[in-house]
């Protein structure tokens, strides 16, 4: 018998494969970080002698979720951008949070956020960091995410323009932006774990050179863009008193689309704009919670894929959702599709899980190693328990995940062959440690900053 790492045995294997094949009464075998078999639970049995076996009999195992668009350092901000549209919230909340943030806050706040995504099953994240203060809060975030086992791609936003009441922290020449980038890039190198990717906070917090001048660095490096684009109306009224051009018809005149590009939101869209973005390999970011927090709107995500767009699914920030919980994601991300189109059979259980895995790593250009548990890919996985009142009776293992499910259902989460979540305990890290000092220090940051000048009951936990 072979000896391996990890066998995951006697569950049904959700394998996202091309088929979209179920194996009932399933395993899966983990060498190192890569699934080397997959098949019948009684054939893996006899086939290999695992130094440690999960038996997960009356659950499901999934592929890990893929999270592609994130602010983790909002986490320290939940609960204090109440019933404000996106414009007002950033400048009031998060923009004074990240112009003061310390490198020790934004490092705890990086690892609740981590923590949370391992207990909802994600195993991947796309990292929107703002502007920083300075250069060691880019340190924190990604040894966060590296430190949680998590995989990601870091960027931080671009911000050289404000006619809306941005910090002045927040804002530097663009060259200083690039030259953070380059520094970044040459102490994290691009691998299966991290990459250092571009990032504009959107059309109107950056001149016209700084676009261009962005675009082209992504190219001339081969470094993925992302921007968050027509969240609302603001983008488009922003962009036309500059240009004379709705935001998405400028980006098309000086050359920005293109398949390196991730657009995040689109809630605001023509059907000759999403037409444009599909011809132009544009990847979109749909996150159906903080668009419903901020009031934005419903995207059009399904007319998007339909027209040929990779969708991948996003949490946002915590300070525009209050949690980064990506299976109340899925759910609800499928129903304001529903509700949207007034039609409940335009989207399906399976569209939206396609999203959440098989999109978001299209969009990281991991297709072939992420998004399915098969053969040769990365063991990232999680483990869903079909034995709650929220759940039972399970009929279909990916309708239920989708629409019964909730973060308490995830037992086991498991990225690159080691576990990270284990019968609902993390392995590798003081949970309860990271808890209680990221509340201290969330508070400590909402006083200096002034982010908690709207909140009328302040409470402290005893220190």
């Amino acid at each position: 018998m072979q000896p391996i790492d990890l066998l995951l045995t006697h569950g049904v294997i959700v394998t996202q494969n091309a088929e979209r094949a179920l194996i009932p009464n399933g395993a899966v075998a983990i060498a190192g970080d890569t699934i080397i078999d997959i098949g019948p639970a009684a054939e893996l049995a006899a086939r290999y002698a695992p130094a440690e076996t999960l038996d997960v009999a009356g659950s499901a195992v999934f592929p890990g979720l893929v999270n592609v668009h994130t602010h983790l350092f909002q986490t320290g901000v939940k609960g204090l951008g109440e019933d404000m549209a996106v414009q007002e919230w950033a400048v009031a909340v998060t923009a004074p949070t990240a112009a003061r943030i310390t490198a020790e806050e934004a490092y705890l706040f990086a690892v609740n956020g981590c923590l949370e995504h391992i207990r909802c099953g994600a195993t991947t994240l796309v990292e929107m960091s703002y502007a920083v203060p300075n250069f060691d809060v880019h340190h924190a975030t990604i040894r966060a995410i590296l430190d949680s086992g998590l995989r990601g791609r870091y960027s931080s936003i671009i911000s050289d323009f404000d006619d809306y009441g941005l910090p002045p922290q927040l804002l530097k020449p663009i060259d200083a932006f690039l030259d953070e980038t380059r520094r970044l890039q040459a102490q994290y190198p691009l691998d299966d774990r991290m990459g250092i990717w571009l990032a504009i906070g959107a059309p109107w917090v950056a001149t016209d050179d700084a676009i261009r001048r962005t675009r082209a660095f992504a190219t001339e490096t081969g470094t993925f863009l992302t921007m968050h684009l027509n969240e609302n109306e603001i983008d488009n009224e922003l962009i036309q008193r500059r240009h004379g051009l709705d935001a998405i018809a400028y980006l098309e005149e000086i050359g920005f689309l293109g398949p390196d590009f991730l657009a995040i939101h689109c809630v605001v869209m023509t059907p000759a704009e999403i037409e444009l973005l599909a011809r132009r390999g544009v990847k979109v970011a749909y996150n159906p919670v903080s668009n419903m927090y901020l009031g934005s709107g419903i995207a059009p995500m399904v007319q998007m894929a339909q027209a040929g767009v990779t969708v991948g699914l996003g949490v946002d920030g915590a300070g525009s959702n209050n949690s980064l919980d990506m299976i109340e994601t899925l759910k609800i991300g499928a129903l304001l599709q529903k509700v949207g189109a007034r039609n409940a059979a335009v989207i399906d259980a399976q569209m939206v899980l396609d999203w959440a895995t098989l999109g978001g790593a299209e969009i990281l250009g991991m297709r072939d190693k992420i998004g399915s548990l098969e053969v040769g890919k990365k063991a990232d996985m999680f483990v869903l328990a079909l034995n709650s009142p929220k759940i039972v009776p399970a009929h279909d293992p990916v309708a239920t995940l989708i629409y019964s499910a909730g973060e308490e259902n995830v037992m086991h989460t498991i990225a690159g062959g080691k576990i990270l979540l284990k019968d609902r305990v993390i392995q590798h890290i003081d949970e309860a440690d990271i808890l209680q000092r990221s509340q201290q220090a969330a508070l400590a940051l909402a006083d200096r900053s002034g982010a908690n000048r709207k909140v009328s009951r302040h409470w402290r936990m005893e220190r």
